[in-house]
Formats: C-alpha cells, structure tokens, sequence
C-alpha cells in the first residue's frame, strides 16, 4: 500500500508516477477527498472530547463544592445543565465517530485500490531489442533491465520441430483431468518424473546456490493474507474461493489506517466463520506474511525463501501467455524466491533472485531473454518487474517463465512487516519475490528444444541426473 502521508504532502507527484501504469487523477482525487473528510471531522472529534473534559472537571468541581458546602442549593449548584450538556456532547461524539469509521473505511478501500509507484528507471513502454543470451552465457552483473532481443535463434536440425502439445500426445506424458475439467493436467509416467525432477532440481539451485530457505506452504490462504500480499481485492474474480470454510477462531480485524499514521497494523491471520479461504494464487502471500506484525534485526537481512507449490487461477492468460498445450491451465506448479531486505539491499537482491532463476535456465542449455517490464504492465504490487522468456521452437514463441518483482515497501506496509535500523528503530522492509521458475513452460521448451528427428527427447545434462536417464521415449 502506499504511504498515506506521502499522498498527503505530494498528491501531485503521486498522480504523475501513477499516470505512467495508467492510473488516473481521480483514484488519487478518491484518497484525498476521503482522508480530508476524515481530518476535518477528528477535528471536530477533539474539539468534543475538550468540551466534555471540560463539563466533567466542572461537574466534579460543583460536587466538592456540595460535599464541603452544605447549605448550597444541589440543584441550582449542581448545574444539571451541565450534565445535559454532557449528554448531548456525547450523542454528538457517538454520531461523529460512526461516521468518521464509514469515512475510514472508504478511505482504506481507496488506499488498496492504488497500485505501487514503478520505479524510476522502469521504461513506460516496450524497451529497445538486442540479441538473444545463449545458453552458454553468463548473466550480466547487472540482471534487473536487460532488454530482449529482436530476433529469435535458429533452428539447427534438419525437420520442423513439433510443438510441445504434439510430443506430450506422442510420449503419453500428461492428459487433461475430465476429473477435473478443461485447464488442469494429470501428469503421467515420464511427464510425472520431469516435473517431479524440475522442481528439486530448481529447489537445489536455488538452496545450494542461492542461498535461499526452503519453506513448504499451504495451499490455501485468507482473505487478511491474500490483502497483505496486494491480491486482493483487485484479483478477487480471477481466483477459486473455498465454500464453507469455517474456523473456531475469533474474528480477524480489519486493517484499519489511523489518524497520523501512514502504515497498516500487521493483519490477523485467524480466521473466523466470517472470513473467506482462497486456493493460492501462488506461494507468495505465505512467503509475504511470514513475518506479518513483526520486527526482523536488521543485520540479519536479506532474508532468503523458496517454495514449490501449485498455483490456482481461475482465468487463464496474461502477460505473454499463448494459447494451448501446457501454455493456458487453471493449476500449474511454479517455484517462487522471495527476500526481505533493507531499502538499500533491494537493488542488488531484484539482480541477486534474477541471476538464481538464470541460473537454472542456462543448465538446461535454454536459450532465454531478459526484459524490464514497462510500466503499464506491472502487477497490482510491483515497483518494477524483470521478465524471462525462454524459446520454444515448435510454438514459434517466446514463453515467459519467470517474473521477479521488486515491491518496494508496498507489501510490507499492508502486512507490517518491520525492521530494527542502527539506531533500534523500527521501519518498513523492501521486498523481492516472484516465479523463479513456472513448471509448465518450462516444460514446454525443455520439449520443444530437446525433440530428435526419430520421436524422442535428449533432456538437458542437469534435469538428467534427476530423472535418472537422459532420453524421453524411444522404447
């Protein structure tokens, strides 16, 4: 979420920075209108609350005056006055609070609506192509902002490559679910092992190498998490919730922005009977809420985490997705990084998470390109997004694998997620985090670029050790 008192002092800027994604004045116009009636009435709020202090102390004042003086008249002395006047004091701070409670719940509902300010050097359009990164290449130190290529590598066989959709068919690797319905797969066989091997494979990369922890999360999340990640509310229509979830838990609290502050509370991850339950969009409102409400030690950032799970959505497509085979489904398993850091490991942790996912495209010898997301295109949280594309020859397309985004403080300001500076105080941590990398377009491309001429598939030397042998088919 983005910081309230910034849009207080610099509604100007914040429009400008949000006009590049698209957003216009008026979502800004939304939050400013609303906090000024909330600010205008707290005003008024105190000017009550003096005035009953003042009819209390006066009151408490009249009553010692009669204890000590008993030959005053109680009630003209005892003023009841003054405690009708208390009484209308105190319908008239029961009605402005109802109020300014409706106030700050629109305004909050405004504030989660805006997106995050991309970052500076994110272009506002598609930037400048240059040629592929082969394989064999080592990532540039400078991961984040490399722009893609124009043209795509050739072909080195001598047949037209199939797509990955007809070798799935010709090995038997994969089925659509009719258990299920159109968009989900049941593995089979090989197609099982090859996931199965990717993922540990990627984990082992991403553990071994960079340096990231390994965390198993569920496949479910809250409503509370699912706001604290920036899923929801906006994508609320484009995924699966879980009817007739209930939990013996108390109500969880609403986030709430109180007057003067410009960061949320940690949110409650309790459920009560009230609150919703989604099937993940993917690991990542887990991996954001790991240390919702908490303060980390500075020193003891960045804070690495990996995890391999499915990922649900009830529509399918987006940015850079095609249409067919492995390319369009409503589950998919994906591996996913995310980091906590300070504002001023941000820069070098977006590069580091990008290298780890690079890392994995270039030993299975995949011929990939790097792309800094324009700003229209950013996700809901995103301050800027690095994009890797993988080819596959048979689709005749770039397949995009792996999005890491920068989220600023943006996420840490809706889930609370603090850290203790030099000095011991507390302050908002940056985060890091996205797909690192998607299995099925993966998949995809390992297939596509490893086919043969007689029908089988040559894995790449890294997946093979996993899979315990280096040839798909050919029985």
């Amino acid at each position: 979420m983005l910081d309230l008192a910034l849009i207080r002092a610099e509604p100007a800027r914040i429009k400008a920075a949000l006009a590049r994604r698209g957003v216009g004045p008026e979502a800004v116009d939304a939050v400013t209108e609303l906090d000024g009636r909330w600010t205008a009435r707290a005003e008024v709020r105190e000017a009550l609350r003096v005035r009953r202090r003042q009819i209390s102390d006066e009151v408490a004042r009249r009553k010692t005056h009669l204890r000590t003086g008993p030959d005053l008249d109680s009630d003209t002395f005892g003023a009841p006055d003054l405690v009708q006047a208390g009484r209308q004091v105190a319908r008239e701070l029961h009605a402005l609070e109802t109020e300014m409670a409706d106030l700050k719940a629109k305004r909050e509902e405004a504030l989660l609506a805006l997106p995050n300010l991309p970052a500076t050097d994110v272009p506002d359009v598609e930037p400048a192509i240059e040629p592929a990164i082969e394989p064999a290449a080592e990532p540039a130190a400078e991961a984040a902002g490399h722009p893609p290529p124009a043209a795509s590598p050739p072909w080195p066989k001598d047949f037209p490559p199939l797509t990955h959709r007809d070798i799935v068919e010709m090995l038997g690797l994969a089925q659509t679910a009719g258990s299920a319905g159109r968009g989900f797969l049941v593995w089979r066989g090989r197609g099982a092992r090859l996931v199965r091997g990717l993922i540990r494979f990627m984990l082992d990369v991403h553990t071994r190498e960079g340096g990231y922890e390994e965390v198993l999360t569920p496949s479910v999340a809250t409503r509370p998490a699912l706001t604290g990640s920036a899923h929801l509310p906006l994508l609320e229509e484009k995924m699966y919730r879980v009817e007739g979830h209930h939990a013996n838990h108390s109500t969880a609290p609403s986030l709430t922005v109180g007057a003067g502050h410009d960061v949320f509370p940690a949110p409650s991850l309790t459920v009560g009977a009230s609150h919703d339950v989604f099937l993940v969009p993917r690991a990542e409102p887990h991996l954001a809420n790991l240390y919702a409400g908490k303060t980390l030690p500075g020193e003891r950032l960045p804070a690495r985490f990996v995890a391999a799970g499915p990922a649900f959505r009830r529509t399918v497509g987006g940015h850079g997705h095609g249409k067919g085979g492995l390319l369009r489904l409503h589950e998919f398993p994906t591996v996913e990084v995310y980091a906590f850091c300070r504002p001023d490991q941000s820069e070098s942790e977006l590069a580091h998470a990008v290298r780890s996912a690079e890392t994995i495209l270039q030993r299975l010898d995949l011929p990939y390109r790097r792309t800094l997301r324009p700003a229209p295109g950013l996700s809901h949280a995103a301050a800027k997004t690095v994009d890797l594309e993988v080819w596959a020859p048979g689709t005749g397309r770039w397949l995009e694998v792996a999005a890491i985004s920068g989220f600023a403080d943006y996420q840490a300001r809706r889930t609370g997620t603090r850290y203790s500076d030099g000095h011991g105080r507390p302050r908002l941590v940056h985060t890091v985090g996205g797909a690192a990398v998607a299995v099925p377009r993966l998949v995809a491309a390992i297939l596509e670029t490893g086919q043969q001429a007689d029908g089988t598939v040559r894995l790449p030397d890294a997946l093979a050790s996993y899979m315990g042998e280096g040839v798909l088919g050919g029985e």
